[in-house]
């Protein structure tokens, strides 16, 4: 699987354990994570949790986050 991509499912990905990033919003704009080994990290709306799944390496969400708490996205 390439590090970063998305796709509808992935049998390696199943079983994985999922929780509600800190950075959902209250009203239910909700994002899960999951880490699943390796070098990736899982993201999907918990609404819809049989649709995309995102999955990015480690330093790439760990950008993400950077840029989130910093004020830059």
């Amino acid at each position: 699987m390439k590090p970063t991509g998305m796709e509808r499912r992935s049998p390696e990905w199943a079983g994985v354990a999922w929780r509600k990033s800190s950075y959902s919003l209250p009203e239910g704009s909700c994002v899960e994570v999951a880490e699943p080994g390796g070098d990736h990290v899982l993201f999907r709306d918990s609404k819809d949790q049989g649709g995309p799944v995102m999955a990015v390496s480690k330093g790439t969400a760990a950008a993400f986050v950077t840029a989130v708490d910093s004020g830059d996205l």
